[in-house]
């Protein structure tokens, strides 16, 4: 059985932002047909609690205890570095040390790479097969950040970090056997980047079939869902957006819509903004997003900025909901627009969508019907895994 060292920015449990559900989902696939090594970096005090839930399942875990840098470090890092900060704030003296007892005392088939932050720690395994797992283009996020920011500052900001990443990104997948990106769109992005000098193969997200699973007994509500890490950007970007130029639309003739924001860690900013509106509840962390999403009648995802796929829409789909989403908030997923999505970029339009959609019983059941169909034969993280597990187990 082949033995791989598995470097990870953060400890992937709890599994409650959509980057540590895809690890721990490719994790769990992972270990079924491998002995794997995490060595990752700790930010949360409990996290050497968190870490058992992968040790119980056959998975060795260290821990490199981190502390988020400090705004100075941030500002001098983000300004003067050549490297892009998300990335320089993850090397660490403490991770070589890890990183370089493991390689001596073990040995290892391959090192896969979870997230290009991780990239730095590449050149003490020279010897050994690499795999980069593109969680999203992040150059891309960057650059579509500079794109809707309206503050002259923080666009240029943004422009000068989507361009070190850029670089970043093109050198060291350059240095790897194969990289994975979560959708077609990502992969020929990547492709064009590295000049095609690196396998890079789609690893697309999934999700868990079977416990996203329809409710056929749940009652609905006139209300509209929306679910994600409410401290990441495009999420963030997306409930301002939706709050501020969608909803007072809808409420314009459904006055009684209401909306769920459920997720973590929202910003002043979107606090400040849903105040304003009594109609829009953000609910923060909750122990199981599926309740809220049982309940509402659709699930949004008007994402603007981003990459990658959104964990979120599969989730939904598989549950048999109707989604109503961005073009960008679908990036990735092979949908049929009005099959089992429906796709719409003009703010006026979407709450046009939305409104006729809540009042329309048997077309949100057959959206949701084709919405799971189409997760069963493509997202199910089993089919997922045995795709990785085919690459890994090549000679």
């Amino acid at each position: 059985m082949k033995r791989i060292l598995f470097l990870s920015p953060r400890l992937p449990v709890p599994a409650d932002t959509g980057a540590k559900i895809r690890t721990s989902n490719i994790l769990k696939q992972l270990v079924k047909h491998f002995q794997v090594d995490v060595i990752s970096f700790s930010f949360e005090t409990n996290d050497h609690l968190h870490k058992k839930s992968l040790e119980n399942i056959g998975i060795h875990v260290e821990l490199v205890k981190m502390h988020e840098p400090s705004f100075w470090k941030k500002v001098l890092g983000v300004l003067f570095h050549v490297q892009p900060f998300s990335c320089l704030k993850y090397f660490h003296p403490d991770m070589v040390v890890a990183v370089e007892k493991a390689l001596r005392e073990k040995k290892y088939d391959l090192v896969h790479i979870d997230h290009i932050h991780m990239a730095h720690y590449l050149k003490f395994a020279k010897q050994l097969p690499c795999y980069v797992d593109e969680h999203n283009v992040e150059y891309k996020i960057l650059e579509r950040c500079a794109n809707v920011e309206k503050q002259p500052f923080k666009k240029a900001l943004y422009r000068q970090q989507s361009t070190k990443m850029k670089k970043f990104e093109a050198r060291y997948l350059k240095q790897c056997q194969g990289a994975f990106a979560v959708s077609e769109d990502d992969a020929v992005i990547l492709r064009a980047i590295t000049e095609n000098a690196v396998n890079t193969s789609v690893m697309a997200n999934g999700v868990d079939t079977r416990f996203f699973v329809p409710n056929a007994d749940a009652v609905e509500e006139d209300s509209l869902v929306f679910t994600g890490s409410m401290d990441w950007l495009p999420n963030d970007d997306a409930m301002i957006y939706f709050c501020k130029e969608i909803m007072p639309l809808i409420n314009q003739k459904k006055p009684q819509v209401k909306l769920f924001i459920v997720g973590r860690n929202p910003t002043a900013e979107l606090q400040a903004v849903v105040n304003k509106n009594a109609k829009v509840e953000i609910t923060g962390r909750v122990p199981d997003v599926r309740a809220y999403v049982y309940q509402s009648k659709i699930f949004i995802v008007p994402i603007r900025i981003g990459g990658g796929t959104r964990l979120k829409i599969l989730e939904a789909m598989s549950m048999e909901k109707a989604v109503v989403s961005t073009s960008v908030g679908a990036e990735g997923i092979n949908y049929c627009n009005g099959g089992d999505i429906l796709i719409e970029d003009d703010p006026a339009r979407m709450a046009e969508q939305i409104i006729h959609l809540m009042e329309d019983d048997d077309r949100r059941k057959t959206l949701g019907q084709a919405a799971r169909q189409c997760v069963l034969k493509e997202y199910d993280w089993d089919i997922i895994g045995e795709r990785m597990r085919k690459i890994y187990e090549s000679p």
